[in-house]
């Protein structure tokens, strides 16, 4: 009777242990939760300025995007491109070197500021394209 409830306990005690090993590996998946382009952030890095027209000679550009769960196996990229000139401006990507969830900023600056004209940010996850954002500078 005493080695069948060793048994038994030992037989939970197993399982209980696969379970939380099973557990720790479990990762929730990668959540965008929000994209916002801006002209100014705060020291938190949340946006205070959101907009998509920008004056003309705008030096600096904001794109906040919050993220939930990112791994370091997890890419973002995004590029910036002025429309009226067919022109890639910039590039830029982030691969977090642990877990990751908050705001990543990425800035775009012209120190003579942007010139009149339409533009677009692409944001990309892992290689695939979740969203395209047109803005303007007048």
């Amino acid at each position: 009777m005493k080695l069948k409830i060793i048994q038994i306990l030992v037989l939970i005690a197993v399982i209980f242990v696969f379970i939380s090993v099973v557990g720790c590996f479990r990762q929730e998946p990668i959540a965008i939760e929000n994209m916002i382009l801006a002209a100014k952030v705060d020291d938190n890095g949340n946006p205070t300025e959101e907009t998509q027209n920008f004056k003309e000679n705008t030096k600096e550009i904001y794109l906040v995007i919050k993220v939930k769960n990112m791994q370091n196996t997890d890419n973002i990229t995004v590029k910036w491109t002025y429309l009226d000139k067919g022109l890639e401006i910039d590039s830029k990507s982030f691969t977090p070197e642990s877990k990751f969830t908050g705001n990543k900023i990425f800035k775009i600056k012209i120190s003579q500021g942007f010139p009149f004209g339409n533009y677009e940010v692409r944001i990309f996850l892992n290689g695939t394209q979740l969203k395209t954002i047109p803005f303007k500078v007048n």
